[in-house]
């Protein structure tokens, strides 16, 4: 699902999907590759505080409805990470939740650029040239 909303976010959207899909982009391959060599719960949380933090931003500086969902999931995955800190909940329980606000992140980004093209809103994809242009020889 992930790699799907990556794609269509970027084909697809408007500049605020395609931040938003480069961010989770970024978050995503970042932290599989840092979690390959260090795991930590602290440094998990604290990329997903960075995370609510720049979508947070994006959600007041934007005038799109899917930067204040992907917050709230974001804020409820922090939530979860201090709950997994301070009181007996299991790791494959924090997990399982997390798993889930992960799969309602990147569902909403799916939504979000569904949204713009069935309110027929161009992608910025489709105002780029891919190729040059040759001008007719006069």
């Amino acid at each position: 699902m992930a790699f799907v909303a990556f794609v269509l976010g970027w084909l697809r959207g408007g500049h605020p999907e395609r931040f938003g899909v480069m961010v989770l982009l970024v978050d995503h391959v970042g932290a599989t590759h840092l979690f390959a060599w260090v795991h930590s719960s602290a440094l998990e949380a604290a990329l997903d505080v960075l995370l609510l933090t720049i979508f947070g931003g994006l959600a007041f500086r934007g005038g799109r409805w899917w930067p204040y969902v992907v917050t709230a999931a974001l804020a409820l995955i922090v939530t979860v990470h201090l709950l997994a800190g301070l009181t007996w909940i299991g790791r494959y329980d924090a997990l399982s939740a997390r798993i889930g606000l992960w799969i309602l992140v990147y569902a909403t980004v799916l939504v979000g650029v569904g949204e713009r093209w069935l309110a027929g809103e161009r992608a910025v994809s489709e105002d780029l040239s891919w190729r040059r242009r040759v001008s007719p020889a006069s």
